[in-house]
């Protein structure tokens, strides 16, 4: 009797607990005709609910042709032969960018937008260009009537389309950097951190007019341009300047380009011609894959060029002479070693701004305290890339001049510095 009642008490249980249970059967049952009645609603089981983008497709579609670049970038320099000036932040003579002693000093936040235009024998192509610099660098590389003094410019502004001629013509029409020189404005891009006095004494910067490419083959191609001015937005004068270059590849580890020049350059003045050329080779994986070298050769004329004392005087004969070499090599992919060495005669004053000067080629602050009339420079730089992204750039510096007293009444300077860029 007992073993029957604790049976019997055992199945009431278990009942009880079933009866607590969820009926499964009926939940899925409800489930099913939920999903049918989606699935009617949206068409079927392999159909896609579109919304509508917030963004025009449009819109979408030309931010996917358009490439987003730049960096930012900050140093530090240190002119030994100026020491800390008495405590007052002081400039360092004959320098573009870097002319801030004992100064650290925030130098650019570049943005560059680009729709790119390569040439093309069958089809229109057309695209654009637009960068924008802010910081203390952009104080230094304004163009007449654009900017200036602020810290802010725009570098370069160009509509490019190609044209479908042969194998490919592309037009560049706006302002855009100069064709010149192994350097150039983005220091991020050049071997060495500070630039050169090629870069600053015997170069223009940017330029604004029409620029015709063609490329005649794998090997040759060919640069025309038309400008208002050697760093002129608004032209100082009713004359036209040109510019012409031809590249050369060798190979995929040589190259050589030669550049000539001509145009009035000075205000009001359309007789007077300012003429020259320029040589620049490259060898990469000079007898090491490690070792690239790139060696720049100008000479340049002006008739009747203001002279650099100030007098109003002038010149029929002013000439200048410039050589540089630059080398590289690199230890890993994060370590590498920049050497540059440069030479400039400028006899005449002309090309190197200085207190007394009337005519500067830079508005860079930091003239020279006579006309140098030859510059000497050494530069060391080493280039730590930690990361992609990230530069880090000591170097070492050493210029001299023929004139006494022309690095604030010293011949000669030595400076230490060091820039830091991010780059994306």
């Amino acid at each position: 009797m007992l073993l029957s009642a604790v049976m019997v008490t055992a199945c009431s249980a278990a009942l009880v607990a079933r009866a607590d249970e969820p009926d499964y059967k009926k939940m899925y049952e409800e489930l099913k005709q939920r999903v049918e009645a989606l699935e009617a609603k949206t068409g079927g089981t392999n159909a896609t609910v579109v919304t509508s983008p917030s963004v025009p497709q449009e819109t979408l579609d030309f931010l996917n042709q358009v490439k987003l670049s730049g960096y930012v970038s900050a140093s530090y320099i240190y002119d030994f032969s100026k020491g800390a000036a008495g405590g007052v932040p002081s400039t360092v003579a004959g320098r573009l960018y870097d002319s801030h002693n004992n100064q650290f000093t925030p130098d650019k936040f570049k943005l560059t937008l680009e729709k790119p235009v390569d040439f093309s024998p069958d089809k229109w192509n057309a695209g654009f260009r637009a960068d924008v610099i802010a910081g203390k660098d952009a104080e230094v590389i304004h163009s007449t009537g654009l900017f200036g003094g602020q810290s802010f410019d725009l570098e370069q502004a160009y509509v490019k389309f190609n044209v479908p001629v042969g194998n490919g013509l592309t037009v560049l029409f706006g302002k855009h950097v100069t064709m010149l020189g192994v350097e150039v404005v983005e220091e991020v891009a050049n071997p060495n951190w500070s630039i050169g006095n090629q870069f600053m004494f015997v170069e223009n910067t940017t330029q604004t007019g029409l620029q015709l490419d063609y490329k005649w083959n794998d090997k040759m191609d060919t640069k025309f341009c038309l400008i208002n001015g050697w760093d002129q937005v608004t032209d100082v004068n009713a004359s036209k300047s040109f510019m012409g270059q031809i590249n050369y590849t060798v190979n995929p580890d040589t190259s050589l380009a030669l550049t000539g020049y001509g145009g009035c350059e000075e205000p009001h003045d359309n007789r007077d011609y300012r003429t020259g050329a320029e040589v620049v080779f490259n060898r990469n994986k000079l007898f090491t894959d490690k070792l690239n070298s790139w060696v720049q050769l100008d000479y340049g004329h002006e008739d009747h060029a203001p002279l650099a004392d100030g007098s109003g005087t002038t010149t029929a004969n002013a000439d200048w002479y410039a050589a540089g070499l630059w080398l590289t090599y690199d230890f890993t992919d994060k370590v590498g070693l920049a050497f540059r060495t440069d030479y400039l005669r400028d006899k005449d004053g002309v090309r190197t701004p200085n207190n007394g000067a009337p005519d500067s080629p830079v508005t860079a602050p930091a003239t020279f305290s006579v006309a140098p009339k030859e510059l000497y420079s050494e530069t060391l730089t080493l280039n730590y890339k930690p990361l992609p992204s990230l530069q880090i750039r000591p170097e070492l510096r050493y210029d001299r001049a023929a004139a006494k007293g022309a690095f604030n009444g010293k011949k000669d300077q030595f400076t230490v510095s060091c820039g830091v860029a991010y780059l994306y």
